[in-house]
């Protein structure tokens, strides 16, 4: 059932990214069973190697944490740029070889479940458009992603 629940979620991701024509699109979740949340990058599609899946964040750090804090999306046309250069910071971004970014919070009951990243290898001028097509996305994938979280008790299994 789970890994039937991670491969549903995975081929969504997939149609997904075709559908909104980003080059990487990723979902990240908590999987800490404790209070101290750590977040990871669990599903991807368009990914170059599986290397997303060693990158743990803590909330306030990185993209996915940043936007975890916030619990706002998150738009940058070109990363190295706007970003201060401090490209670091931001693993996935060099993992994946990201220049401009969508990253949006899936809320449920106004907390955080998830951070949903739609990304791009080239600098794109990101329009308002693209924002409204990935949370409209993300309302579908949501029922999804409860179902997932709800199973939790067997996250090891994914995330190791």
């Amino acid at each position: 059932m789970k890994n039937e629940l991670a491969k549903e979620i995975t081929d969504f991701l997939i149609e997904a990214r075709l559908d909104l024509s980003v080059d990487f699109l990723s979902i990240a979740m908590n999987t800490s069973k404790t209070s101290l949340k750590e977040i990871k990058w669990l599903f991807a599609s368009g990914n170059r190697n599986n290397r997303y899946q060693k990158i743990v964040l803590q909330v306030g750090k990185g993209i996915a944490g940043i936007v975890w804090k916030t619990g706002r999306p998150m738009a940058v046309t070109n990363l190295k740029n706007e970003m201060n250069g401090t490209l670091e910071e931001y693993p996935i971004a060099i993992t994946e070889n990201l220049i401009s970014i969508l990253a949006i919070p899936i809320l449920i009951d106004q907390e955080v479940m998830a951070i949903f990243l739609g990304g791009y290898r080239k600098e794109t001028q990101l329009e308002k458009t693209k924002l409204e097509q990935l949370e409209k996305i993300s309302t579908e994938l949501a029922p999804k992603l409860i179902q997932f979280i709800n199973g939790k008790d067997n996250l090891d299994e994914l995330i190791h």
